[in-house]
């Protein structure tokens, strides 16, 4: 099993409110973008970073700071489903499988990589998930129609694990639109996605008022 995680950052961040975005934000004396990294750097085969075209520069920059090995790096699309698209076009040959991961969420630990890990050797998509808590009411031109259950409701993570084929195939064959993470292409497929327990410090860094939680 050879992994490749692919780190989807490119995004402006525009919820985040700081120049150059939150990937390359300083927290604790690196840009969070390392900070993701540094936890995957000893446990995959190949590292590939996507960023706007504009932040690649200024990220080569970081990296001769960092000893990460060796980076693919790949620009940025309109969309993050471009995004991810041109990750996956520098996929070495020798990869087998594919964790795509939010670079706003640089706190990932050990046990959930080595529970998504475990997962992906027997299926082809695999996602870590956490219950809801609270109550989920769906909502049309300002009313409540609908109340899902709640025990049924679970929030997706990342990093999202699929075999290197299923991944390529989706992004081949199904049209992203309304898709709102990399699962979603590949339940259209067909593909059986199944979960393992997330973790609740794996948050994603949207606004400031988030860095005080991450165990960094």
């Amino acid at each position: 099993m050879k992994i490749a995680l692919l780190v989807a950052a490119g995004g402006s961040g525009r919820r985040f409110g700081q120049p150059g975005g939150k990937q390359l934000f300083i927290y604790r004396d690196k840009p969070l973008l390392i900070h993701t990294l540094e936890k995957f750097k000893d446990r995959v085969a190949q590292l590939i970073v996507v960023l706007r075209a504009q932040d690649l520069a200024a990220f080569q920059e970081q990296l001769a700071k960092y000893a990460l090995g060796r980076i693919d790096l790949a620009a940025g699309g309109a969309e993050r489903c471009d995004s991810v698209r041109n990750g996956l076009a520098v996929l070495r040959a020798d990869i087998t499988h594919v964790f795509v991961h939010d670079g706003a969420r640089p706190h990932v630990s050990p046990e959930l990589f080595d529970r998504l890990r475990r997962e992906a050797e027997i299926y082809d998509a695999v996602i870590p998930v956490l219950p809801v808590t609270d109550t989920i009411k769906v909502v049309k031109d300002g009313a409540v129609v609908l109340t899902p259950k709640r025990s049924d409701l679970y929030a997706a993570q990342t990093p999202q694990c699929f075999r290197r084929k299923t991944i390529l195939q989706a992004y081949a064959e199904i049209d992203p639109s309304g898709c709102t993470d990399d699962a979603m292409l590949v339940e259209k497929l067909g593909v059986t996605v199944h979960t393992v327990p997330g973790d609740p410090e794996n948050i994603k860094i949207t606004r400031p008022a988030d860095l005080p939680a991450l165990k960094l």
